[in-house]
C-alpha cells in the first residue's frame, strides 16, 4: 500500500472515520482507514442528523445522497407524559437560516453512503491498531496481524474507548451517566411521520424519530438498573413495564418491536481532550457526548470537515492538528456540557420536579427556545 507525503492513517471506520476519509480524499488527501472488525458495519438504530450536520455533509457533496436515504423531520417536540407540549422547533424557523434541513437516517443507510465514496483500496478491516509511534516521517501504526503504517499523521476515530486516546493521556474509565438507553426499529410508521417526538417523565423519556419506507425508530431512557437483562426479549418486556403508563404511541411502538431489533447502552461521556504531535483524536475518540441533543455524530461529522480543511496544504501535520484542536474545542465543549444539563433536566428525581420542570418549560419564551437551537447549529460551515 502506497503512502504519499500527504499520506494520513485513520483509525476506525465509524461514522467520523468514513467521513474524515471522505474529506481527505475531496481534497486529494490519501488516507487509510484501519478497522478493528472483519468489516465495516453499523449499529442497527437510527440516527438523526440535524440541521447543521447535514449542511456540512452538503458541502462535502454528500447531501443529495443522503437525503435521498432519509427522511425529512418537518417538526420536533418534547411534550410531558400527560401530552402537554413543552417545547417545540419548525422546521420552516430553521432550515432556512441554517441552509439544510434535519434528517432520519438508518445509520445502516449512512455507512454505505460514506463508504460508496471511499478511493478503492483505502481500507484495511478486521486488524486493529494495537500501538503506534511518532518517528520522522510521521506515524506508524501497529497492527495485530504485525504489519505496521507509515503516515504522516494519525487520527483516532476509534470511539469512545479509544485506543489512541488511551496511549495519549491514560484516561481513566468514562464516565457513568446514571442513564441506560434502549434503542429499536420497527416496520411501523408513526403518525405523523416526519416528526421527532420526545415525551419525558419521572425519571423516563422516550423519543421517535422518523424513518423511509414506512419504518420508525425510537429511545428509551431509564436510571441504569443494578444488573444487566441479558435475554432481548425480557429486556424489552421491562421497558414496556416501566412505560406503561406512557401515551399510545410509545406503547404502540414498543409493542411492534421485536426483541432481535433493539440494542442497549449505558450513556457515558469522557472530556474533549486533544491530541500531541501528528497524532490527532476525532468524534467519540476526543469527545463522547451524551446523545440528548442528538449531536454526537454531528459533531464527529463536523470534526471531519474542519480535520481536511486544516490539513489542505499544510506544511507541518502537528501543526495542523493544533489548529483543527483549537477550532473545535470550544464549540465541541459547549454542546457537551448542554446534553449533560438536557440530560439532567430530562431525567429529574422526583415527580414535583418533573411537574416544576414542565411548568417551566411551558412557559419559556419562543425567542429564549430559538437563541439555543440556533446557538447549537452555528458554527457548522467548514
Amino acid at each position: 500500500m502506497s503512502t504519499s507525503p500527504e499520506h494520513v492513517l485513520i483509525a476506525g471506520a465509524g461514522v467520523g472515520g468514513l467521513t474524515a476519509a471522505v474529506a481527505l480524499q475531496r481534497r486529494g488527501i490519501s488516507c487509510t482507514i484501519i478497522e478493528a472488525a472483519p468489516r465495516p458495519m453499523a449499529v442497527s438504530t437510527s440516527i438523526l442528523l440535524q440541521n447543521n450536520t447535514m449542511q456540512v455533509l452538503s458541502e462535502l457533496n454528500l447531501g443529495r445522497r443522503i437525503f435521498d436515504r432519509g427522511r425529512r423531520i418537518a417538526h420536533t417536540s418534547i411534550m410531558s407524559v400527560d401530552g402537554k407540549v413543552l417545547t417545540e422547533v419548525n422546521a420552516e424557523d430553521v432550515d432556512g437560516a441554517v441552509g439544510a434541513p434535519a434528517l432520519g437516517i438508518h445509520r445502516a443507510d449512512l455507512h454505505e453512503v460514506l463508504l460508496s465514496r471511499l478511493d478503492d483500496g483505502c481500507l484495511v478491516t478486521g486488524d486493529p491498531v494495537i500501538g503506534f509511534e511518532t518517528n520522522a516521517g510521521g506515524v506508524a501504526a501497529y497492527l495485530r496481524s504485525g504489519r505496521h503504517l507509515q503516515g504522516r499523521g494519525l487520527v483516532g476515530a476509534d470511539g469512545i474507548d479509544s485506543l489512541i486516546r488511551a496511549r495519549l493521556h491514560g484516561d481513566r474509565p468514562a464516565v457513568r451517566s446514571g442513564t441506560n438507553c434502549l434503542r429499536g426499529v420497527t416496520e411501523a410508521e408513526t403518525d405523523p411521520p416526519d416528526e421527532v417526538r420526545e415525551w419525558w417523565g419521572y425519571r423516563l423519556q422516550f423519543g421517535i424519530i422518523p424513518l423511509p419506507d414506512g419504518r420508525s425508530s425510537w429511545f428509551a431512557l431509564i436510571p441504569t438498573p443494578p444488573r444487566t437483562v441479558q435475554d432481548p426479549g425480557d429486556r424489552l418486556t421491562y421497558y414496556q413495564r416501566l412505560y406503561r403508563k406512557f401515551p399510545a404511541p410509545v406503547r404502540e411502538l414498543l409493542a411492534a418491536t421485536e426483541p432481535r431489533d433493539t440494542i442497549e447502552v449505558e450513556l457515558r461521556h469522557r472530556p474533549w481532550r486533544g491530541g500531541s504531535g501528528a497524532v490527532t483524536l476525532l468524534g467519540d475518540a476526543a469527545h463522547p457526548m451524551l446523545p440528548n441533543l442528538g449531536q454526537g455524530a454531528g459533531q464527529a461529522i463536523e470534526d471531519a470537515a474542519v480535520l481536511a480543511r486544516r490539513l489542505d496544504g499544510a506544511a507541518f501535520v502537528a501543526a495542523a492538528f493544533r489548529e483543527f484542536e483549537k477550532e473545535r474545542r470550544a464549540r465541541v465543549r459547549w454542546i457537551q456540557r448542554q446534553a449533560v444539563r438536557m440530560n439532567q433536566i430530562a431525567s429529574v428525581p422526583s415527580g414535583p420536579l418533573s411537574t416544576a420542570r414542565d411548568a417551566v418549560l411551558r412557559n419559556l419564551p419562543a425567542r429564549v427556545e430559538r437563541t439555543s437551537v440556533m446557538r447549537m447549529f452555528d458554527g457548522a460551515h467548514t
